[in-house]
């Protein structure tokens, strides 16, 4: 090969760098603290069957979360007010989708007085910042 086949390589390779480069994903870029809220639990009336089952719609909101990160759904049960303190009855749902609700029937037994549901971050993700739920957990009735 002579000097100018060389040359040329050496452009090319320079040319794809730069390219990669410019084209490659931008990470995406969380400032602050990313919170989630638990908003509202609701009978689902969508249909009869959601009706008949008992179905509830579990609703919140997330500020300052990572895009197609999901949110982990808890069923916690109060076990002291003073403290308040609670535990963990089961996971209803583990990295849904963030779309803001999520559609939960409640099995036997889960529909009592000291049980509540919460909405918290995602075990899969590692927030640089922290993440932290605002707000308390809410009554399932």
């Amino acid at each position: 090969m002579n000097k100018n086949t060389y040359i040329v390589l050496l452009i090319i390779i320079i040319l794809g760098i730069v390219f990669w480069v410019y084209y490659l994903p931008k990470k995406e870029t969380i400032t602050g603290t990313a919170t989630v809220s638990t908003l509202s639990i609701a009978d689902d009336t969508s249909t009869a069957s959601a009706v008949l089952a008992g179905a509830k719609t579990v609703i919140w909101q997330t500020s300052n979360y990572p895009t197609n990160t999901g949110v982990n759904i808890n069923l916690i049960r109060k076990t002291s007010d003073s403290p308040r303190q609670f535990e963990i009855v089961r996971t209803i749902a583990v990295d849904t989708a963030n779309d803001g609700q999520e559609t939960w029937t409640p099995q036997a037994g889960e529909n009592l007085d000291d049980l509540y549901i919460e909405v918290t971050c995602s075990n899969t993700y590692q927030f640089k910042a922290g993440c932290q739920l605002s707000g308390d957990a809410l009554k399932v009735n």
